[in-house]
Formats: C-alpha cells, sequence, structure tokens
C-alpha cells in the first residue's frame, strides 16, 4: 500500500535490513562470491546470479550446489570476513539519520540475513551498536526473508505488537514481501541494486531516496 508523501507516516519503530540498505556491501559480496567460486568449482556465476541471492542466508546460496556447499561456505567466511572494512561502507547519511531518529524517540533496530557473526562484526566495523534496540541475524529464526519470521523476532524484542507501528526499510523484493508478511510498513532504498521495477510492481509503502529525508517522512504515533 502507497502512502501520500505529503503526510508523515505514524510509527512507532523503524527496521533497517543491512547489505544494500545501510551499507554497501554489494563490492564485498561479489568480490567474496567471485573469489569463493572461482576457487572451489573453476567458474564464477554472473553478477546478476550473485545478487539475486542477497537477502538470504549464504546457507540457502550455498546448499544449492550439494556436496560443495560446506566447503563454498567455509571459504567464503574465511575470504569475506577479514576484508568488511575495506570493501563496504556505510551509505551517505545513514549514522546521523539513526541518531537522529534515537533523538526523536522512534525505537530502532537491524533485521537481516546475513550470519550472526557477520552481522555482529558489521555493526562493531561502523561503531553501530549502540544505535539498536533489537538485533536479527541468520541463526535467530528457523524461516528467512521472505517470510515474516525475521521481523516479527524483532518487534518481539522490542515489546511491539501492533505492526502497523512499525516501518522496515530494505532493498530488495524479499525484504518487502517479510514486511508485508509481517504486516508492517515498508520503505524501499531508491539505491537498491536490485530490479527497481521487481519492488515497484510490489508496491512499497513509499520509496527513500536518501537518508536524510527519512525523518521528515516520520512521526511517532504519539505526535499525530
Amino acid at each position: 500500500m502507497t502512502f501520500d508523501s505529503k503526510k508523515r507516516l505514524p510509527v512507532s519503530a523503524v527496521l533497517f535490513d543491512l547489505d544494500g540498505t545501510l551499507m554497501d556491501t554489494v563490492p564485498l559480496i561479489l568480490a567474496s562470491h567471485r573469489h569463493t567460486f572461482e576457487k572451489i568449482l573453476g567458474q564464477v556465476p554472473s553478477d546478476q546470479e550473485i545478487l539475486a541471492t542477497i537477502g538470504e542466508p549464504l546457507t540457502t546460496t550455498f546448499d544449492r550446489y550439494g556436496e560443495h556447499g560446506p566447503l563454498l561456505m567455509e571459504e567464503y567466511i574465511n575470504w569475506s570476513v577479514p576484508r568488511t572494512s575495506s570493501h563496504s561502507r556505510l551509505f551517505g547519511g545513514a549514522l546521523s539519520m539513526l541518531q537522529t531518529l534515537r533523538s526523536r524517540g522512534f525505537l530502532t533496530g537491524v533485521v537481516t540475513a546475513r550470519r550472526c557473526d557477520g552481522m555482529l562484526l558489521c555493526l562493531d566495523t561502523f561503531d553501530l551498536h549502540p544505535l539498536f534496540d533489537a538485533a536479527v541475524c541468520a541463526e535467530d529464526t528457523v524461516r528467512h526473508k521472505p517470510y515474516p519470521d525475521p521481523i516479527l523476532l524483532a518487534m518481539d524484542q522490542l515489546g511491539i505488537q501492533d505492526p502497523d507501528q512499525v516501518l522496515y526499510v530494505g532493498d530488495t523484493a524479499r525484504d518487502l514481501e517479510s514486511a508485508r508478511g509481517a504486516g508492517c510498513h515498508f520503505a524501499a532504498v531508491s539505491w537498491t541494486a536490485m530490479d527497481r521495477a521487481e519492488i515497484e510492481r510490489l508496491q512499497p509503502t513509499f520509496w527513500l531516496e536518501d537518508f536524510e529525508a527519512l525523518p521528515g517522512r516520520l512521526c511517532r504515533r504519539d505526535e499525530r
């Protein structure tokens, strides 16, 4: 359901995807996959095929390769983790936006398909831990996006029962479907590396052109 851009959306909490939303990790993801597939299988999928897996757990991606899955996982982690800081960055305005939301009394959280150790590394690298009240990673739920379970778990961590109080910000159709399944609002980031037309067809609540604009699009429910 789209939302009137002239109005402010009343919510209590804002949840964020990590890869491709708060953080520009596409260079890291592409480089890690290229290295891993070349070393283990001797062939590399296209960038489009790699990007299509963003938003799903690595185990889901690598399990498609049968007996090679565990080797692919091990090599990916060993190569990718030490390069987190050198091959990724926060998108512009992310830090100040989070600080602004929290200063205005919004609860915040991160909901990602990253493994928990990878999520914690990213939060440590960019000093994001103090800016989140909830955090959900791949091992925390049995079902992952596009199912609503990760968002519902974050809501539980925040003590929120009404999904209408929650906005989820993400960059993929999986993110949007997860938010829709949970019953909450969804903001699609304009800097997505995914197929924007596919996301548009699923009708996000609104498109976010830059992080600086997000606080102005929202009000706390008690401010209406």
